[in-house]
């Protein structure tokens, strides 16, 4: 991925809005997002897995309207054979519709590839359940015995994501983030939709 620094240096060097400096306080432009948290929603093979997902981000502008960011979630829901969990980083870029620096709301739209690791389980998936447990299993979702679950199937690999939400600044330091976002993901050959709505607190230098 070595066109992502080459791509961050043309945004970087093209992004202007007027005078609009960067956000935070001091106008330095670094956001430090410690929690988000909100309900997930993974679709696939016509079912539902619901849960909660969890997320912690660093978003640095290029800027006065984009942005890198860089989160760090975990997300889990379902029961049963029909559950869904993921782990991972995202590095990213977003485009916010910044025209002042006092600006309260502020939309944005971006996207990025999720790094980690994603398991379903096969009845979410519209597959089989397994009742015997076969000779090689090189799933990673050990439950604390040396067997792992076998209706359960997990990855790890780059997964594609993209975000949409919107900012309350109420003042230049502290801000809301109300945002969403979803990500594709394929495991044993079927479609995975993930679905992520969270609210976090965001602090800004």
């Amino acid at each position: 991925m070595t066109f992502v620094p080459l791509l961050v240096v043309v945004l970087a060097s093209t992004a202007t809005a007027g005078d609009v400096p960067r956000s935070g306080y001091f106008g330095a432009g670094i956001n430090l997002e410690p929690l988000a948290v909100g309900p997930m929603q993974a679709f696939s093979g016509g079912r539902t897995a619901v849960g909660i997902s969890l997320q912690a981000s660093l978003q640095v502008d290029l800027g006065a309207r984009w942005a890198f960011r860089l989160p760090l979630e975990v997300g889990v829901g379902g029961s049963g054979d029909a559950t869904f969990s993921e782990v991972g980083v995202t590095p990213g870029l977003l485009y916010r519709w910044r025209d002042d620096a006092s600006q309260r709301w502020v939309p944005y739209l971006g996207g990025g590839v999720k790094l980690g690791a994603a398991g379903a389980g096969r009845e979410l998936l519209g597959l089989p359940l397994v009742t015997t447990v076969q000779s090689l299993d090189l799933d990673f979702d050990d439950d604390g015995d040396s067997e792992s679950d076998p209706n359960f199937e997990s990855r790890l690999g780059a997964f594609p994501e993209v975000w949409a939400g919107v900012e309350w600044h109420p003042n230049r330091w502290f801000a809301l983030n109300l945002g969403a976002a979803y990500t594709y993901v394929r495991v044993l050959g079927r479609n995975v939709h993930l679905l992520h709505e969270r609210v976090g607190v965001r602090f800004s230098l």
